[in-house]
């Protein structure tokens, strides 16, 4: 028995529906589908679902939704099948799923080959700890997604994040201390610390090389950047794709668990859900937690 937990307000849904329950009635089985809401973005429903005794779930929506949901399948060993239709669609993008065909990402979701990927936990000021599976980030990332005109990014999509950025690449910096497997790898003054399970974000920017979401590692990233000049200094390395080194404005650092503590509040997402602003965000990675349909 399976379960589909879909995302009804995007573009594509009712399609992914349909898919769905034709598969099943190929299969002889009953449909279980199960619809996001505001107030809930797949917690909820991925619960309903393992209670209802799943064998695999297919989840349609954007990096929130695959996010709420892949929270709650961690260590269940039940497969989860991504069909992305929202903007950034990174998860999908980093394991090889065709994004801009859903019905194509649909059987790859259905189908038997699988991947085991890791998952992180990440706490806001002690509070309690939630899932992420792409990235995480204090400072200008979060402060970009939290500003992304939700309008513009319907119309044209990822671009929305650069008309974002543009917006609010002039600001202050913060001193941010950035503690790795529990010694202190950076403190200083800076515009924002990323943490990465995969490396690959939109517009196929590779911000953390070699980065694989089932390698049980986090990837950190600190850029500090000063002026016109280091902006393009960071801007360069990010968009290159043979980084033969870093230049001092960028910190990368690998481990198993993270510490961002940033001198004042400061904006905090996870997979491109703003959680709103906090002094400190703890990480850490479980690895091959997560059982995903892949190509």
């Amino acid at each position: 028995m399976g379960a589909l937990i879909v995302n009804p307000v995007k573009q594509g849904a009712e399609d992914v529906v349909e898919l769905y329950r034709r598969h099943c009635a190929e299969q002889g089985t009953d449909p279980l589908v199960l619809e996001t809401s505001v107030e809930d973005p797949g917690g909820g429903m991925a619960r309903r679902a393992l209670q209802a005794g799943v064998d695999s779930v297919v989840v349609a929506g954007g990096d929130g939704t695959v996010r709420a949901v892949a929270g709650e399948f961690a260590g269940t060993g039940v497969p989860l099948g991504v069909v992305p239709l929202g903007t950034g669609n990174l998860l999908a993008r980093n394991l090889g799923v065709p994004v801009d065909a859903p019905a194509k990402a649909f059987a790859v979701a259905t189908s038997r080959g699988e991947r085991r990927i890791d998952v992180a936990w990440a706490a806001m000021d002690d509070g309690d700890e939630l899932a992420f599976v792409v990235m995480a980030g204090m400072g200008l990332d979060a402060t970009v997604m939290a500003n992304t005109n939700d309008n513009l990014k319907a119309k044209a999509g990822w671009l929305a994040y650069v008309v974002s950025a543009g917006q609010n690449i002039i600001g202050d910096s913060y001193r941010m201390r950035v503690e790795v497997d529990g010694r202190v790898a950076m403190d200083r003054r800076q515009r924002g610390v990323m943490v990465g399970n995969c490396g690959r974000i939109q517009g196929n920017v590779e911000v953390f090389p070699g980065a694989k979401p089932d390698d049980g590692v986090l990837d950190v990233l600190a850029v500090a950047p000063r002026g016109v000049v280091g902006w393009y200094r960071v801007a360069t390395t990010l968009l290159s794709r043979f980084r033969r080194h870093s230049p001092p404005e960028l910190g990368h650092f690998t481990g198993t668990s993270v510490r961002i503590e940033a001198s004042r509040p400061h904006d905090i997402q996870i997979d491109g859900d703003h959680l709103g602003q906090g002094k400190v965000i703890s990480i850490r990675v479980d690895k091959g937690a997560l059982s995903v349909r892949v190509p």
